[in-house]
């Protein structure tokens, strides 16, 4: 089952050394996550990268392993992955900043911004807005055209579809997760700024947010010398699979390639760390929840402690063990998988990065925040964040 790559993980390790908060619950709570949490999931892949922000501050920034299964380069803070939907997050963002700056409104319909896009019911898809888009209440059919992303159709061509596709309910009253429509957000964005959807966001959050290895889309990605291999599990190791194109043509939806050094300064500008770039009232609008979903729909497995569950504007957002407002995204393309969740009234929160599919990875999260439950909060702090 050990490949060479997992040979090589204790000789590939790279980590940054940071300071405790203080003895006794800074650099032990690390080292029993890392234990307890971590080890298990990064002991059965070619390789990975995390970020872990306690109390406001980062406490941990680590890689393991390598960029690919049968080469001896090791992942490193600036290793670019591919964070397939948890790219919608930089939608989301992108979107409060154009709300803010540009005379468009979240309720606004973007049939004025759009006209070219026909509806197979005019009367609901001419009532679609920006906030819609965001928080999955189109009120089109689940993945509508997600399939033809995957048979190579073109961005521009699908589009020209949408006039075939069923509503099941009138928009802002369902939820139903997209790829295709939530990216027309893409086509807003440059009918509205002028610019490029791409461009945009690099203006906007990944220059001032110092992200200076963040980028869309697969050239970007394949051409840079640092930058994690995708693998599938073949039945008795990890094996490298190829790039696959089809989800880069959404860069809304999936396009964006991040490192972890990227993701920490990402996770702590949605903790509220970085008004002059996305402002509390900015972060209230995508962290607050939207349309509730089931948990299937989110596809969370049950646990004792999940309470409601909601979608926001690019967020999932749900209570947990009675404690409110932790956001969450995950992403998965052939042979990657992220996952982010924080709280920002806890100051706490994690992104993980691997260039595999691990089956550990489907319950990270929740083991995280239980794990974060019981050696970080006692019942007052359990109450006061319930407030």
């Amino acid at each position: 089952m050990l490949s060479r790559c997992l040979v090589l993980t204790c000789l590939c390790l790279q980590a940054i050394a940071l300071p405790a908060r203080a003895s006794g619950d800074g650099s032990e709570f690390i080292g029993k996550l890392e234990n307890e949490i971590l080890s298990p999931v990064v002991s059965e892949v070619p390789g990975a990268a995390v970020v872990v922000v306690v109390d406001g501050r980062v406490a941990l920034l680590k890689t393991w392993g390598v960029r690919a299964e049968d080469a001896p380069a090791p992942v490193t803070p600036a290793t670019l992955f591919r964070l397939a939907s948890l790219s919608k997050t930089f939608a989301s963002a992108a979107s409060a900043i154009l709300v803010k700056e540009e005379p468009i409104d979240w309720n606004t319909p973007i049939r004025a911004e759009l006209p070219e896009i026909r509806w197979r019911r005019a009367d609901y898809g001419n009532r679609i807005s920006l906030k819609n888009l965001m928080s999955q209440t189109t009120g089109l059919m689940p993945h509508a055209y997600t399939n033809l992303i995957e048979d190579n159709m073109t961005f521009e061509k699908i589009k020209t579809r949408l006039d075939r596709v069923n509503f099941i309910c009138a928009p802002g009253k369902c939820y139903a997760y997209q790829n295709v429509a939530f990216s027309l957000v893409g086509d807003v964005v440059k009918v509205t700024a002028q610019v490029d959807y791409p461009e945009y966001v690099k203006e906007k959050l990944f220059d001032p947010l110092a992200m200076h290895r963040a980028s869309f889309g697969m050239e970007a990605f394949a051409s840079d010398p640092d930058h994690a291999e995708p693998h599938i599990w073949t039945g008795d190791r990890w094996g490298r699979t190829r790039t696959t194109p089809e989800y880069y043509r959404v860069p809304p939806a999936a396009g964006v390639n991040a490192s972890i050094e990227d993701m920490k300064d990402w996770l702590l500008a949605q903790l509220g760390q970085r008004p002059d770039v996305l402002s509390r009232d900015m972060l209230d609008e995508m962290h607050t929840g939207v349309i509730r979903t089931s948990r299937v729909q989110a596809h969370y497995r049950a646990h004792p402690g999940l309470g409601e569950i909601y979608y926001g504007l690019g967020w999932r957002v749900f209570t947990y063990d009675g404690i409110p407002q932790f956001v969450h995204h995950g992403g998965y393309v052939q042979g990657m998988r992220s996952e982010m969740v924080f709280n920002r009234q806890l100051q706490m929160g994690m992104v993980f990065l691997t260039n595999s599919e691990p089956s550990r990875l489907g319950e990270i999260v929740f083991d995280f925040l239980d794990f974060y439950a019981r050696e970080r909060l006692d019942g007052t702090a359990v109450a006061n964040a319930a407030e």
